[in-house]
């Protein structure tokens, strides 16, 4: 699987979660209902409050015995105004990420770390999560 498929995969998980949308489009303006977390491929835009990035940022391929990894980061905003928005969103991923295994060529995905990122100008919380997936090996599949 390339960055690319894991990515948009990751996005269509996260968009099945209830409220949280995901439209596998380049437009970042979509429609969107006003009380969604929408989820983008990579970085988020600037509406609505609440969104989710993701994006594949590190990989290791060993061929010898092939082990395939890869890091993908989350960036989660949460509304204005609501100190733990960020969090509350993290949560959410988390329980749909951890620990997910044998789903759509991932063999498991595991949290690394999270970091807060303080509010933007318009005092909406942001915060990171990463996560190491490891893929299933292709070669070893019938």
């Amino acid at each position: 699987m390339d960055d690319a498929a894991l990515t948009k995969l990751l996005c269509s998980i996260l968009g099945e979660l209830p409220g949280w949308e995901w439209q596998d489009s380049a437009d970042q303006e979509a429609p969107f209902p006003d009380d969604a977390v929408v989820v983008y491929y990579g970085a988020i835009g600037p509406k609505p409050d609440r969104a989710v990035g993701v994006r594949v940022y590190g990989a290791t391929d060993e061929e010898l015995e092939h082990l395939h990894w890869r890091r993908v980061q989350l960036r989660l905003r949460g509304e204005a105004g609501r100190p733990d928005g960020a969090d509350a969103l993290a949560t959410q991923a988390f329980q749909a990420l951890q620990g997910l295994s044998r789903v759509k060529g991932i063999n498991g995905i595991s949290r690394q770390s999270f970091s807060p990122a303080g509010a933007d100008l318009n005092r909406r919380e942001e915060r990171t999560e990463n996560y190491l997936i490891i893929l299933d090996n292709q070669e070893a599949q019938p």
